[in-house]
């Protein structure tokens, strides 16, 4: 029996507000949105625009999007060893919410102007479920993550100085609060598949009993900041760049590790309380926008948000590392129950490439009260296949987003909008899970016979909504 096992751990699953896999609308419900976008938003794309405004402005933009994924894992020819059977396909649906609530003032007229944002600008997650409901511990997934929430929750004062017309120069500064709750289950022992006598034991008749479940939930928080530059000095160019900073997503709390019967000390399945911290590195964004109002009735705009993964986490720095520890802050072993030790120290491959997302939009102002608007994008993914798992999904993607904003009197207005995602299928031959060939692209722990080969697909829908006062 081995000395060490290691529990296989969690990296992320589509993430919404600040990956390429459906990068625009990003948090903002309006197709409008972007770097050179002179509303309450810019603190979240570029806080320079912000003294492009005068006066107070206060603005909610909400948004839903709805996820679903599904991988047929074709892992040895997509027959589960344990059973003989067809591994089950793995679905998940997920409702992402995200939003922004901003609020800009001008202190100075057309020379200071100040904001504060709160918005989400990293959240992930998937849940793969069984039909009633309960967490799949059977299907090949469940080395890679059961369950996985991630949210991230940014308070943002900016401040915007003009120190000649039509240039302006903004910074803003952000504590991100950092939440995860977290379900994996691995067979500590790597036996799946493996044959009775190999064993030197007989296999319980459950063919997952030698499994090991972590079941985390964490909190914390990391300081990151945007800075960026707005020109408007001509209504028919005006550009925005920005760049946003990376961060250490990190979290610390309270977990349980599940050690079945068979790896028991007590002979007897066991609960162990345990501790957990998270540790991710996100990844700066640069952006490029450039608006142009071409009359009273047109706007049109274009741009470029380049999301540097690459960075970050392009090597073993980047991957997604977890501590897991018992009450005292040891190893967990036999003095708590567990016939096996199990690894502190432990990390799921993450090596990302930059990822870029491209956008066009237009807005027409149909009537004076009626606004109209459309976006489309296309968005790189960042995951290599080699890296691709049922928690790490990126795909590629082509989104549209159709909106309408109606002003009520001189200072309320209300939006609705609408967003479809085109998800490219993602084939995956050639998982650096799968070591069994001699790729040690990376040196994943127990189980060494996981991979994540398989076929990929997914659909997303988003709703948002806005409200804005202007005053």
């Amino acid at each position: 029996m081995p000395a060490v096992a290691s529990l296989l751990l969690v990296t992320l699953f589509t993430p919404l507000a600040h990956a390429a896999s459906i990068a625009a609308p990003s948090v903002i419900s309006t197709p409008d949105g972007g770097a050179a976008t002179a509303d309450p938003s810019a603190i979240y794309y570029n806080p320079a625009a912000i003294g492009a405004t005068e006066g107070f402005h206060l603005l909610l933009d909400g948004q839903v999007a709805l996820i679903n994924v599904s991988a047929t894992a074709t892992r040895n020819g997509g027959i589960d060893p344990n059973t003989g059977d067809p591994y089950d396909v793995l679905n998940a649906n997920v409702a992402v919410p995200v939003g922004l609530l901003g609020a800009t003032w001008t202190v100075i007229p057309k020379r200071l102007t100040f904001g504060l944002g709160v918005y989400d600008p990293f959240v992930g997650g998937g849940k793969y479920l069984t039909e009633d409901g309960s967490p799949d511990l059977t299907a090949s997934g469940r080395y890679h993550g059961v369950s996985v929430t991630i949210l991230t929750l940014a308070v943002t004062p900016a401040v915007s100085v003009t120190p000649i017309d039509g240039l302006h120069v903004g910074v803003g500064g952000s504590y991100v609060i950092d939440h995860i709750e977290a379900l994996q289950a691995a067979d500590p022992l790597g036996t799946e598949g493996i044959a009775p006598d190999e064993l030197g034991t007989t296999p319980p008749a459950n063919p997952y009993a030698y499994d090991v479940l972590l079941n985390a939930k964490a909190n914390g928080g990391h300081f990151g900041f945007n800075a960026g530059i707005f020109i408007d000095r001509i209504k028919q160019a005006q550009v925005g760049i920005s760049f946003t900073s990376g961060g250490k997503f990190h979290a610390a709390g309270d977990a349980t590790v599940d050690v079945p019967a068979a790896l028991s000390t007590s002979s007897e399945a066991a609960t162990i309380p345990a501790k957990a911290d998270f540790t991710l590195h996100l990844a700066p964004v640069v952006r490029v926008y450039v608006a142009s109002q071409l009359s009273e009735k047109v706007r049109i705009g274009v741009g470029w948000d380049e999301e540097l993964w690459n960075v970050c986490c392009g090597t073993a720095d980047g991957d997604v590392h977890i501590q897991v520890t018992n009450t005292s802050g040891d190893a967990i072993g036999t003095a708590d129950g567990s016939t096996l030790d199990i690894a502190k120290d432990q990390y799921n491959p993450s090596r990302l490439w930059n990822a870029a997302a491209f956008s066009a939009n237009a807005g027409f102002q149909v009537l004076d009260p009626l606004w109209l608007g459309a976006r489309v994008g296309y968005n790189q993914y960042a995951t290599p296949s080699y890296s691709v798992n049922p928690v790490n999904l990126d795909f590629e993607s082509v989104g549209v987003t159709a909106a309408a904003r109606y002003r009520i009197g001189k200072a309320l207005t209300l939006g609705v909008s609408y967003s479809h995602y085109f998800l490219a299928t993602r084939v995956v031959t050639d998982s650096a899970w799968n070591l069994q060939d001699g790729n040690a692209r990376f040196s994943p722990s127990y189980p060494y016979t996981s991979n994540a080969d398989g076929t990929y697909s997914g659909s997303a829908n988003a709703v948002g909504v806005r409200v804005a006062a202007d005053f």
